[in-house]
């Protein structure tokens, strides 16, 4: 893509910063439910859903592992699948993602209409299989400002850091940043932790320590596989409803 935003900068320096680069590899798949082909679709039986996802990403994977717990949920992602690109995988490899213009590639450049040259994701799991793997919660005011209940998301949190999260380890050079951070007045120091400080912190990732990405498709391990109905390379054009005054 020839040129980099300041966002997707901000977000490799904070990787760089606080994510230490692990040469290991091994790591074990989730156990997850079927992920089918959109062509294949027309081959499955008829079935009737509470519920149908448009968009399989860091949103839409929790959303449907959590909703199938109780209700028939069809997830619809426009991507592939993650697993088994290493380039996605493994901590090295990822800046291949974000320069990859293939067809295929789980990343795809686009200009916002500010004129910022970014990357969105095409593949389950969404952002979390091309971004930095910075791991945060949420601002509080951000929580407030859009109405959410604060108890109840704080509840979720820990939903998420048990299968995704995990703790970084620091290399010499990377305490070392954080030590000029805490000089040039980035204060104050808040050790490990996942909550929204300002200051100067060392936050979650979701690498683990063999350099291995865990992403929001992993989150499907926790659905209820007799519920959930996982369809890939699945475009929506239109929504149509049924109503007693007819289709809209």
């Amino acid at each position: 893509m020839g040129l980099i935003s300041g966002g997707v900068f901000f977000k490799i320096l904070a990787f760089l910063c606080f994510i230490r680069l692990s040469q290991g590899r091994n790591s074990a798949t989730p156990d997850l439910p079927p992920l089918w082909k959109a062509s294949s679709f027309s081959k499955i039986q008829h079935e009737a859903y509470d519920y149908i996802i448009v968009g399989g990403g860091t949103a839409g994977c929790p959303l449907a592992a959590t909703l199938s717990k109780k209700y028939k949920v069809l997830l619809l992602e426009r991507g592939g699948s993650p697993y088994g690109n290493r380039n996605i995988s493994y901590l090295e490899n990822f800046h291949i993602c974000l320069t990859d213009e293939s067809k295929n590639s789980p990343s795809q450049g686009f200009i916002s209409t500010d004129g910022v040259i970014n990357s969105r994701a095409k593949v389950l799991g969404g952002g979390t299989c091309i971004n930095a793997g910075f791991y945060s919660r949420a601002n509080r005011r951000f929580v407030k400002d859009a109405g959410w209940d604060e108890e109840l998301v704080n509840q979720s949190y820990p939903w998420v850091e048990e299968r995704i999260v995990y703790w970084p380890k620091i290399a010499p050079w990377q305490a070392a940043l954080r030590d000029g951070l805490l000089e040039a007045g980035v204060s104050p120091y808040n050790g490990y932790t996942y909550d929204h400080l300002f200051g100067t912190k060392v936050g979650g990732t979701i690498f683990d320590e063999a350099g291995y990405r865990h992403t929001a498709a992993d989150l499907l391990a926790a659905a209820n596989p007799d519920n959930l109905r996982v369809l890939l390379h699945a475009s929506v054009n239109k929504v149509i409803f049924k109503t007693r005054h007819g289709k809209r």
